[in-house]
């Protein structure tokens, strides 16, 4: 295990988010009677989506002990970074969705329509009512990323990251009370491998701040509430920015090489 830990970190967390939600499908009748209905509000619900941060916690805690806490809980200190990539990734992430909106209706969609009142809370509570920004981040951008960095390059990294990221969520798209089962497969997959390229470029330019992956998460899942685009462009748009980052060679790690783990 210690000898390979990117192994034996997805290992785990695949088999507490996977094993949690066969129960929910294969005896649906037994996990509703003990458990209830599985969806967004339910505690077991946040076990399985935590389990990428969970597990990081735990393994970094039983191969690094304290010093390797420290550094890991490091990434979640808000002065990384510049104040400047946080405004970055909210003007980003809205700008993005905005465009999106706008080149979707020209070409026959809907005209997308703002939501600006009660934005700002309603962002503050999606970070705790939507488990993914902060279960899994801590894990896939604060534990396995840097590991990944140390042995291939940003680009393969994140797209082999992204790929893992995209897979992990499949049983949700068999549950029927979670928001993932009315979403196309193919372009959720899409978007977890776009998102992974345009968090993992955020990642570097932010000296490896989980806290910047965090927000960059929270603002893929509800920027296109306030400005009224569709999931579907929102992840078309992300794939653009995602192919020119990777084209005009903007995913280089810095001198200082911070997001790695020797």
């Amino acid at each position: 295990m210690r000898s390979r830990p990117l192994v034996t970190y997805f290992v785990l967390v695949f088999a507490i988010t996977w094993s949690t939600a066969a129960v929910a499908i294969f005896a649906s009748d037994w996990f509703t009677r003990t458990f209830g209905q599985l969806d967004s509000s339910n505690p077991v619900f946040f076990f399985a989506v935590y389990a990428p941060s969970l597990v990081s916690v735990g393994l970094t805690a039983l191969f690094e002990g304290r010093s390797g806490l420290k550094a890991l809980f490091a990434r979640l200190d808000p002065r990384r970074c510049h104040p400047i990539w946080y405004l970055v990734v909210i003007g980003g992430f809205l700008g993005l969705t905005a465009v999106a909106g706008w080149v979707g209706s020209l070409v026959g969609g809907p005209a997308p329509v703002w939501h600006l009142s009660g934005a700002a809370g309603a962002l503050a509570g999606g970070l705790f009512r939507d488990p993914g920004p902060l279960g899994e981040e801590l894990g896939w951008r604060g534990y396995a990323l840097p590991r990944m960095l140390g042995r291939w390059s940003p680009v393969t990294a994140s797209l082999i990251l992204g790929a893992i990221w995209g897979i992990w969520h499949l049983p949700a798209f068999y549950v029927s009370t979670l928001s993932q089962s009315r979403l196309s497969l193919s372009i959720f997959l899409l978007g977890a491998v776009s998102l992974s390229v345009v968090t993992c470029w955020l990642f570097l330019k932010s000296k490896g701040s989980v806290l910047i992956a965090i927000l960059a998460h929270l603002m893929a899942n509800h920027a296109n509430d306030i400005t009224g685009a569709s999931f579907n462009q929102m992840t078309y748009g992300l794939a653009v920015v995602a192919v020119v980052l990777v084209a005009t060679g903007q995913l280089t790690p810095e001198p200082a090489a911070e997001h790695r783990i020797a």
